[in-house]
């Protein structure tokens, strides 16, 4: 990992493949497992259904620390080929458990889709999926860039202590997106 010159709470990690696409800090370690782009997901609001489209990132946040750290979703942040931020999206709960993805007109599968626990304990690891708005066609993710905060040790609130800032970003091009076996999968790179 590499530190910013000017920053050095600041971790960079180029990734030269979807299975490259990690970054640690002294707090924190995030890797990305999957990128699935422009998903169409239908959602049951209890009432109803409501149709949205995302741009889905499995995270594995690992917690190097001994203390608990929160992984606020408003630190997470999607930054496209063309330089444009994307904030994760928080208000995405019908969307993760019973939902449905449309592999095209006629069919459809279940889906899970849930979150990553909003607190990861010291040493332990939690795993989900963060939601972020659909990108226009021919436009990819870029970089993805997450902010942690540490407070007291024990706590996930108060008087901040430290920080750091954890960035991956893709190095590599964008090949094919929708594999016709199953209608939507992790992102591909061109060899």
């Amino acid at each position: 990992m590499e530190t910013s010159p000017t920053d050095p709470r600041h971790f960079v990690k180029n990734a030269a493949d979807i299975s490259d696409a990690f970054c640690s800090g002294r707090y924190m370690r995030v890797s990305i497992e999957k990128v699935l782009i422009n998903v169409p997901i239908t959602g049951n609001t209890g009432n109803g259904t409501k149709d949205r489209t995302f741009t889905l990132v499995r995270v594995l946040y690992s917690n190097l620390w001994n203390h608990r750290i929160t992984t606020d979703e408003h630190e997470a942040r999607l930054i496209d080929s063309e330089g444009i931020q994307h904030s994760a999206e928080t208000d995405t709960y019908i969307y993760t458990e019973d939902a449905t993805v449309r592999l095209s007109k006629k069919r459809s599968i279940s889906c899970r889709f849930g979150s990553p626990d909003a607190t990861v304990e010291g040493r332990a690891k939690a795993r989900g999926w963060l939601f972020f708005a659909p990108l226009p066609p021919g436009i990819y993710p870029h970089r993805l860039v997450f902010t942690f905060n540490t407070f007291e040790a024990g706590y996930t609130s108060g008087w901040v202590q430290d920080h750091e800032t954890l960035e991956v970003v893709f190095t590599f091009q964008f090949r094919k997106l929708l594999p016709e076996i199953t209608g939507f999968a992790t992102l591909e790179i061109e060899k």
